[in-house]
């Protein structure tokens, strides 16, 4: 069995979804990958290629703070994964994420929301993803006539709190309501600290996008965080895709492989309310915490100091709806989830979006999409297929 080395942290979001995809492809063509987080040297390198023999190697990124010397690596059998080492893309083969349609997604969001000024806050190191990302939403403002406002930090490596002592008049002196893409979610997060601090009402004053849709990030935060989904396994297997036909001749050259984003999650930060109403945004996080869950329109109502009657009203009109629409619309939501797995059982999937009754279910979700919940499973598959 051949053995190719990896080469990235594995203790971040990104990364375990990198290694998932990559080891789907492995499975498939009889790899065995052996991982390695810490930082190498042309010695330490020169021992672990001779111990293992790899037929290739996927260099990753590492943990967002630093970067593996590509210089060390042959492109002849080295493929490049989500790096952004200065120069390397052209000589190696190499998966990025396209910030483009990163942009693209923040963008209709943000703009869809008719704010008074756009900002960008990067990651906390310059990082050639973060500055892309930057570049393509400044470039979609300006075709219409608008202006992407970039916080720049004092100086790199800052903490949180650092950070978030400098973002404190920057934020303020933003003309409201202002639209905020951060470059990935745990940036986002701060912005939303920050804005807390600076008595800013999100999303009422400012509407925060994030990057990568990492669940424990997005949910945890308060108000919960919008997000562009990255697909980080579509791009661990197309690594592993690319690296097979380097290492066996079939790349005349090296190509340069962009790995599109999978969809956005609205969550409260960018989620429009008709009038403020800090009951009915409560009412709302809970909802998408709980809807899966089995939860009833009579346990939301507990959230409003109110009678059952009012409630309802308030929410209406603080959402535009109701709250079991609202209920159902979240559960829709992670059915398409669930199905975007094609080997997703599809009797289980009423259960784990909260309905007792499988035809209930399946009735409700016909209605929402138009499709069978196995028509829309080879759908996602197939979408899934042609994105790498």
């Amino acid at each position: 069995m051949d053995t190719v080395l990896l080469f990235q942290h594995v203790d971040t979001y990104g990364s375990r979804l990198r290694l998932e995809g990559l080891t789907a492809f492995a499975k498939e063509v009889g790899w065995t990958i052996q991982s390695y987080q810490e930082e190498v040297t042309a010695e330490s390198l020169a021992k672990i290629k001779d111990f293992w023999r790899p037929v290739g190697t996927i260099l990753s990124v590492n943990n967002g703070e630093a970067e593996f010397n590509a210089d060390l690596f042959s492109p002849d059998d080295t493929v490049l994964l989500d790096c952004f080492a200065p120069g390397a893309m052209e000589r190696f083969t190499s998966v990025i994420t396209d910030s483009s349609q990163v942009a693209d997604i923040a963008a209709r969001e943000l703009l869809g929301t008719s704010c008074a000024s756009y900002g960008f806050v990067p990651f906390r190191n310059p990082r050639e993803w973060s500055e892309n990302r930057r570049q393509n939403l400044a470039r979609i403002l300006q075709t219409r006539g608008m202006r992407l406002e970039s916080f720049t930090p004092s100086r790199p490596g800052l903490e949180s709190h650092e950070c978030q002592k400098e973002l404190l008049p920057w934020l303020r002196a933003l003309p409201k309501p202002c639209g905020i893409l951060a470059a990935n979610d745990r940036v986002g997060v701060n912005v939303l600290n920050t804005c807390r601090l600076a008595r800013i009402s999100v999303p009422f004053e400012c509407i925060v996008v994030g990057v990568d849709d990492n669940d424990n990030v997005c949910e945890g935060a308060n108000p919960t965080l919008s997000s562009v989904g990255l697909d980080f396994k579509a791009s661990g297997y197309k690594a592993g895709e690319l690296l097979n036909e380097l290492i066996n001749g079939r790349l005349e050259k090296r190509p340069l492989v962009s790995i599109p984003p999978i969809g956005f999650t609205r969550r409260n930060s960018s989620r429009v309310f008709l009038r403020a109403d800090p009951c009915a945004q409560r009412a709302s996080e809970l909802i998408r915490a709980k809807a899966c869950g089995g939860l009833e329109p009579q346990e939301v109502l507990s959230v409003f100091p109110c009678s059952r009657r009012l409630a309802e009203i308030r929410f209406r009109e603080a959402t535009g709806h109701s709250i079991g629409d609202e209920i159902r619309a979240v559960r829709i939501q992670h059915a398409k989830r669930l199905l975007s797995n094609p080997f997703q059982r599809l009797d289980a999937v009423a259960g784990e979006c909260g309905y007792e009754s499988d035809t209930t279910f399946r009735r409700v979700f016909k209605e929402e999409t138009g499709l069978t919940l196995r028509e829309w499973q080879l759908k996602a598959h197939e979408e899934a297929k042609a994105r790498i």
